[in-house]
């Protein structure tokens, strides 16, 4: 026995190392799920597209490690949140006059919050649902795979952050810590200390009360509506279904572990926090750096050495956990107060032994609202000691047994006694008498919750400077008591997080609109193919001698009875003059970047983007002006495809093909053959119509073969550079 006892401490540290993992280190199985079914944890599987070396980091969003690790964050929060509820609720009964009346306030209030709780819950279930829907729905098909890969890197920082965050807490939530003056992260809303205060000076209903409990829980939601909807691009039903329950499974062994080793652990708990915060920012690091190596793979940006490079960003980020860790121990030690922190559970000091259990339960009076225990109202048929179980001390009140009370006298109930739930009911009842349905009906939509938690928030960002009328009161944010340091910390942290929501609002909006942008391409580029397959039958442009006259013919055979030399397919116009065709060939590797870069340059400006391309290439106006038509075509119609591959470090991907959406093969689709666009008809020439080999690959069933006065290389392509020296005199064409 002597020995199992010394092994306590190992075995419950062994249980909370156990349930961090199964909380924290879920987000994993995305990583090595992806990379099972990519096959780049030996090599990196990169897609390599038709005709081109071009490659591109394959990703299948299976669960969401961002996902899982903030279902596990709001397990935690929402128990503080509701547990700030109770504990004031049961500091003021328990400074209360012990009368009936008292007690079934107190009951109903106790039912109170957890239906307010239950209310949070379904508003915000639905929104997150319903954000799911439109990001997932729209990306359910073609969404940009090199951008779910870059969402799948931010993933796995983002929870090396929100990991790295529950190591700071983990002091705290096993006792070892208390409150402190800074309170530099914030655990709960705010939200109980007026609403308990209210409902004790009988300041408002039943329902009011509940309604506060809503919006208390619901703050924590509303922290991630924003910030999570990048996160579902291209992620499947049952995989967001099944990362929310992976999250919120591991999020309660996770809590279950913190509450029996507070219960365990009081001597020797320095230890075990010291243990469980390093084991949880190590775990925080490997997902750091694990992210970065993604990220890193779909951007194509050599880190160096990974064998080096890796390691240097978990010990750097390993470093930062440490850094943290030690200012808020430099916060424990100077700034702490007696008062416990937020609390997860009830502080403990030891655990009875179960023969001490025993006698307690069998000592125990009857339950009764005269009880000099006012935790008996909310006891718990355990084996515990009273108001000491687990259940008892999170938010499933289904779990905890009240008592009954005795029917007022004149009612005609069939039985003698009233359930809490019947307390509840008759105190709402009365309260809400002449209250029409459908106004009762309204306030548990969604949008109730939603325009008070606006109202809130704007409250406490407009006027925190300003006190409450009540010098007792304060704002949610508790502005007014804050030091000046501390204020200040408040406003970074606001403009911070209304820049990462912006900033995800982005990401989203843009991974939809290239995804539907996309369905499209893909939708046209059949047609257009089909369109270039028959380049070498129908018009041709041809000249009669070098520098000469140029025009347009009906085919090759009216060419050749004309003793004309065909110079490309298809008809002759505003890029098929003799400096135009010569800067067909001597930009052949770079006029797509070229070109874009005028474009990006010029955006809002079509002379000055037609001037850019005159100075930087060489075009003649006509053929300037053909460019830009295609520039503007592609702003319009894809958008979306070129900020995504912007993200992605992609924009100069010219590569095309049928299963790989690119700027170029969306502008292609889009803007060459009339749909809208009309390039090709307003250029003439082209690349692809004389048969040069250029920086974006085409088909050889889409290139012209009829160009037969100029010798070809070994690929098939018209090698045109002894046919353009010299030059034609630039004055033989259009300014």
């Amino acid at each position: 026995m002597k020995l199992k006892q010394q092994n306590l401490p190992l075995a419950a540290l062994s249980a909370l190392l156990w349930a961090a993992t199964n909380a924290h280190a879920f987000q994993m199985s995305s990583l090595f799920n992806g990379i099972i079914i990519d096959e780049i944890m030996s090599s990196r599987h990169l897609e390599a597209t038709e005709d081109t070396d071009e490659q591109v980091l394959t990703h299948a969003h299976i669960v969401d490690s961002a996902i899982i690790t903030i279902s596990a964050w709001l397990v935690f929060v929402v128990t503080l949140e509701v547990n700030d509820f109770r504990h004031r609720l049961m500091a003021t009964y328990n400074d209360s006059t012990s009368d009936e009346k008292t007690s079934r306030r107190y009951t109903a209030a106790l039912l109170a919050i957890q239906y307010g709780m239950y209310d949070a819950f379904i508003d915000w279930g639905l929104t997150y649902t319903i954000c799911y829907a439109i990001v997932g729905g729209i990306t359910w098909y073609n969404a940009d795979q090199n951008l779910v890969s870059v969402i799948w890197g931010f993933s796995l920082m983002c929870s090396a952050l929100i990991v790295a965050v529950t190591s700071l807490k983990i002091p705290a939530w096993l006792g070892h810590y208390r409150k402190s003056q800074l309170k530099t992260i914030r655990d709960t809303s705010g939200f109980a200390s007026n609403a308990v205060r209210d409902w004790t000076d009988q300041d408002c209903t039943i329902s009011a009360f509940r309604y506060q409990v809503r919006l208390g829980v619901g703050k924590h939601f509303t922290q991630f509506v924003w910030f999570l909807l990048p996160f579902y691009v291209a992620l499947k039903f049952w995989w967001f279904l099944l990362s929310i329950f992976i999250g919120f499974v591991g999020g309660q062994l996770f809590l279950y572990v913190v509450f029996k080793c507070r219960k365990r652990f009081v001597h020797n708990r320095g230890s075990v926090v010291m243990g469980a915060s390093f084991f949880v920012a190590i775990c925080s690091s490997i997902c750091f750096m694990f992210g970065v190596w993604i990220v890193n793979s779909a951007w194509g940006i050599s880190i160096g050495t990974e064998h080096i490079a890796l390691p240097i960003a978990f010990l750097a980020w390993l470093a930062m956990c440490g850094l943290f860790h030690g200012l808020k121990y430099c916060e424990h030690r100077k700034h702490s107060t007696e008062e416990m922190d937020d609390q997860l559970f009830e502080e403990t000091a030891y655990e009875k032994p179960q023969d001490a259990v025993a006698a307690d339960e069998t000592a125990m009076p009857s339950e009764s609202i005269n009880s000099s225990d006012r935790r008996h109202v909310m006891h718990k048929d355990s084996t515990n000691a009273a108001g000491h179980g687990y259940f008892y001390q999170t938010a499933y009140f289904d779990r905890v047994q009240k008592p009954n009370f005795a029917a007022p006298s004149g009612d005609n109930n069939d039985a003698s006694e009233l359930s809490p739930r019947d307390v509840y009911k008759s105190i709402a009842e009365a309260e809400d008498a002449g209250i029409k349905w459908y106004n009762r009906l309204w306030r548990f939509l969604p949008f109730v919750s939603y325009w008070g938690l606006l109202l809130v928030g704007v409250r406490d960002i407009i006027c925190c400077s300003k006190k409450d009328k009540d010098e007792n009161r304060q704002t949610v944010s508790g502005f007014q008591s804050m030091s000046a340091c501390h204020k200040s910390w408040f406003a970074v942290a606001k403009i911070i997080k209304l820049a990462v929501n912006a900033a995800a609002i982005f990401l989203a909006v843009f991974a939809m609109g290239a995804s539907l942008q996309a369905t499209v391409s893909k939708e046209k580029a059949p047609f257009v193919h089909a369109q270039y397959r028959t380049l070498n039958i129908g018009n041709v442009c041809a000249y009669d001698v070098k520098c000469g006259n140029i025009q347009t013919f009906e085919n090759k055979e009216a060419a050749d009875a004309a003793n004309y030399t065909i110079a490309h397919c298809g008809k002759c116009s505003g890029c098929s003059s003799w400096q135009d065709l010569s800067v067909q060939w001597n930009t052949r590797k770079e006029a797509a970047k070229l070109s874009q870069g005028c474009g990006l340059q010029n955006m809002f400006n079509r002379d000055g983007m037609a001037e850019c391309m005159r100075d930087r290439m060489g075009w003649t106006t006509d053929c300037s002006y053909a460019w830009v038509h295609s520039v503007e075509c592609a702003k319009q119609n894809c958008m979306f495809i070129a900020v995504t591959a912007m993200i992605t470090n992609k924009l100069g991907n010219f590569a095309v093909g049928p299963s790989l959406v690119t700027p170029a093969m969306c502008n292609e689709a889009q803007c060459e053959q009339g749909n809208p666009g009309e390039f090709a008809k307003l250029s003439g020439a082209s690349r692809r119509k004389m048969n040069i080999e250029s920086d974006i690959a085409r088909p050889k069933d889409q290139q012209c073969h009829i160009v037969r006065a100029v010798p070809k290389n070994d690929k098939g392509f018209n090698d045109w550079t002894g046919f353009f020296e010299p030059l034609c005199p630039r004055d033989l064409s259009p300014p």
